[in-house]
């Protein structure tokens, strides 16, 4: 009877210092203000070169906690335009902060859109969406994403799934929209190609800017 409540004593505090332990873990990461290293992503990347921009008022305001804007050049080529917004709270920006929305609001007419194949962020595939946008003869192919913490997803569903998994397990709510943009002076597959080209050596770099 005494070996009996001893580990039932035993049980007791080992569940109570168990749940003590997650609600202190939880709480910390609540009160944690996670923000992106932007300095992690270098001004040379895979023979292109790099210059920080400011948002340009084409595009309206930037809505973002914080933001990468630079921009890419190589050789005589097109530039490739980064934008990278992180945001505190994703949700309260992922029905009106979209290129689809945002772009013609600005007085762009959207010619086309599909799905874009980005590939990985970490191990997780990105499912990206491009296209192109045009406002008085200028031509842009425009590709973007969104990021839940610093995990991909593409419609706001998905997002909304994401994000639960991750408050519940890390109490977070912050997340990215991750935009590519390029100049459409020839043939879009020459926009697309390029696009590609930089995609793939920049976003192991921007992996280890967003905060995991």
């Amino acid at each position: 009877m005494a070996i009996e409540r001893t580990r039932l004593i035993v049980l007791v505090a080992i569940f109570a210092t168990t749940a003590l332990g997650v609600r202190t873990a939880t709480g910390y990461r609540l009160h944690q203000k996670r923000q992106p290293d932007w300095t992690a992503v270098p001004y040379q990347i895979g023979g292109w070169s790099g210059l920080d921009a400011q948002f340009d008022p084409l595009y309206g305001s930037d809505p973002s906690d914080t933001s990468l804007l630079r921009v890419y050049r190589k050789a005589d080529r097109p530039p490739i335009i980064v934008y990278v917004g992180f945001f505190g709270d994703l949700a309260a920006i992922l029905d009106i902060h979209t290129p689809e929305i945002c772009y013609p609001a600005q007085g762009w007419t959207v010619v086309s859109s599909s799905k874009w194949s980005a590939g990985t962020l970490g191990s997780t595939w990105i499912p990206a969406r491009e296209m192109v946008a045009d406002k008085n003869g200028d031509r842009r192919l425009v590709v973007w994403w969104y990021n839940a913490g610093s995990r991909p997803f593409e419609a706001r569903m998905r997002y909304v799934f994401a994000m639960l998994a991750m408050s519940t397990f890390t109490g977070r709510t912050d997340g990215s929209l991750v935009r590519l943009e390029t100049p459409l002076n020839t043939q879009q597959s020459d926009a697309e190609a390029r696009t590609q080209e930089f995609q793939k050596s920049f976003l192991p770099e921007l992996q280890k800017a967003l905060p995991r």
